[in-house]
C-alpha cells in the first residue's frame, strides 16, 4: 500500500496529467481545424475553385454544422459523463478528417469539413468544464491558458509538418496525417481520465441552484449576469478575425509576398504556433498572479486585462497586411501571432467562473456556437469574399484587413464587460 504522503502526492499532480491529456486531445482539435488552411491553395487549383468556395470550405462548411452541434453537446456536457463525451467526440472528429482525403470535389470536401466541424463542437465546452472541476478560481486561467496552447501548438504542426507533407506527397496525405494522432489519443484519454465530482472547487450551493432548471431558464440565467453577454460576443467577434487571419495567411504570404508554401507554413508555424503558444500560457499565468497578489480571482480586473490583447492584436494585425517592406512585415506578424490567443486564458476564465459547474458547459457552447458560426464561418468566408470583389494580387490583404476591425470590436466589448462587472460588484459592496 502507498502511504498518505505518496497518496497526497499521486493525487497533487493527477490534475496536472489530466490537463497534459486534454491539452494534446485540444492539439489535435487545433490541428484538424487549420490543416484546411494551408491546402487552400492546392485544393483549389486541383478541383478549380474561387476564393468565395475556398472561403465557404475554411469557414461555413465547418462553422455552421459545428455551430448547429453546439447546444446539445453543452447540455449533454453539464448532464452526462464528460471524459466519454470527449472520447468520442475526439474518435469522430480525427476520421472524419483523415476521410477528407478521399474528396473528389468541392461537395464531397464540404461534407468531411461539416463532420469535423459536428464532432469538434464537444471539444471545448467537455475540456473547460473537465478543468474547471480539477483546478480552482486560483489556478483556472492558467489551467486554460495551458490548454489553450494546443491551438497553437496543433496550427504550428499542422502548418509545419503539413507543409512538408503537401509538398512531397500532396494535401490529401496531409488530412491523413492530421487525423492519425487522434484516433491514437483516444483509448489513452478512455482508459486514464476520471469522471470528476462536479463542483468540487465551487461549493455546494453553487450545485444546487442551476440543477431543475430547463435550458431556456439556464439561458436566462446566464444572460442575467453582469459582462457574460459581453464576453460571449466579445469571442465571436475576436474569431472572425483570428481564425479567418490565420485560415488565409498562407495564400497571402504566396500571393503577395511570393513565397513557397513550405517557407509559408514554416512562417505560421512559428508566428502562430511557437509565439501564439507562449502568449497564450503567459497570458493566464499573468493574471492569476496579479488576481493572487490582489485578494483573490476578479473578474472584472481580469476582463480589462483581456481586452487589451485584441485591441493590439487587431492593430499588427491590420499592419501586417499593410506594409510592403518583408521584415517589417515579418515583425508585425509575429506580434500578431503572439498575441493572438492570449485573450483566451483570461476571459474564458471569466466565463466558466461566473457561469458555475452546472453551467460552464452550456456558457461554452454558446461561445462555441457563436465564434464558429459568424466568427470562424463569417471569418472565412468574408476574406475570400473581400477578395473576390478586390481582386488581384491584393484582394486577400484587403480581406484580412477587413477581418482584424471584428477583433477590435471585440475588445471594445471585453472593456464593456468589465465595466459592467465593477459596476455590479459596486451595487453589491453598497
Amino acid at each position: 500500500m502507498r502511504a498518505p504522503a505518496e497518496e497526497r502526492a499521486l493525487s497533487s499532480r493527477y490534475p496536472w496529467y489530466v490537463l497534459g491529456i486534454l491539452t494534446l486531445s485540444q492539439t489535435c482539435h487545433g490541428i484538424d481545424r487549420a490543416i484546411i488552411g494551408l491546402v487552400l491553395a492546392p485544393v483549389g487549383h486541383e478541383f478549380a475553385l474561387s476564393d468565395g468556395q475556398l472561403g465557404i470550405l475554411a469557414g461555413f462548411a465547418y462553422g455552421i454544422f459545428f455551430a448547429l452541434a453546439a447546444l446539445p453537446f453543452g447540455i449533454a456536457v453539464d448532464n452526462w459523463n464528460r471524459r466519454n463525451l470527449m472520447t468520442a467526440a475526439l474518435t469522430l472528429w480525427s476520421g472524419a478528417t483523415a476521410l477528407c482525403s478521399l474528396a473528389t470535389g468541392f461537395w464531397t470536401l464540404l461534407i468531411g469539413r461539416a463532420a469535423v466541424g459536428t464532432a469538434e463542437a464537444g471539444g471545448s465546452p467537455t475540456g473547460m468544464s473537465l478543468l474547471s472541476d480539477y483546478f480552482g478560481e486560483d489556478r483556472r486561467a492558467t489551467a486554460i491558458g495551458i490548454w489553450y496552447l494546443s491551438s497553437g501548438i496543433g496550427l504550428a504542426i499542422a502548418f509545419l509538418v503539413g507543409g512538408v507533407i503537401v509538398q512531397t506527397a500532396g494535401w490529401r496525405w496531409a488530412f491523413v496525417a492530421a487525423g492519425v494522432p487522434g484516433l491514437l489519443l483516444a483509448p489513452i484519454l478512455l482508459l486514464t481520465v476520471r469522471e470528476p465530482k462536479r463542483g468540487a472547487h465551487d461549493g455546494p450551493a453553487a450545485l444546487q441552484q442551476e440543477e431543475r432548471l430547463g435550458l431556456v431558464q439556464r439561458i436566462r440565467l446566464l444572460s442575467a449576469r453582469p459582462g457574460l453577454l459581453y464576453c460571449i460576443f466579445a469571442i465571436v467577434l475576436i474569431a472572425a478575425g483570428i481564425y479567418g487571419m490565420s485560415t488565409w495567411l498562407t495564400t497571402f504570404l504566396i500571393r503577395v509576398h511570393a513565397m513557397p508554401i513550405s517557407r509559408a507554413g514554416i512562417i505560421i508555424a512559428i508566428a502562430y504556433g511557437g509565439l501564439g503558444s507562449l502568449g497564450g500560457f503567459l497570458a493566464g499565468w499573468v493574471i492569476d498572479a496579479v488576481n493572487r497578489r490582489r485578494g483573490g480571482f476578479d473578474p472584472a480586473r481580469t476582463a480589462l486585462f483581456g481586452a487589451v490583447i485584441p485591441l493590439l492584436t487587431a492593430i499588427t494585425g491590420i499592419g501586417t497586411v499593410i506594409v510592403q517592406d518583408l521584415n517589417l512585415m515579418l515583425i508585425l506578424l509575429m506580434a500578431c501571432g503572439f498575441l493572438s490567443a492570449s485573450y483566451n486564458g483570461p476571459i474564458y476564465a471569466v466565463i466558466v467562473t461566473m457561469a458555475g459547474p452546472r453551467l460552464r458547459g452550456l456558457a461554452v457552447s454558446l461561445v462555441q456556437l457563436g465564434a464558429n458560426l459568424i466568427g470562424v464561418g463569417a471569418g472565412a468566408y468574408l476574406i475570400g469574399a473581400v477578395s473576390d470583389f478586390v481582386g488581384g494580387t491584393a484582394g486577400v490583404a484587403w480581406g484580412i484587413g477587413t477581418a482584424m476591425l471584428f477583433t477590435f470590436a471585440g475588445g471594445l466589448l471585453l472593456l464593456l464587460a468589465s465595466r459592467a462587472i465593477r459596476r455590479a460588484q459596486a451595487n453589491e459592496e453598497a
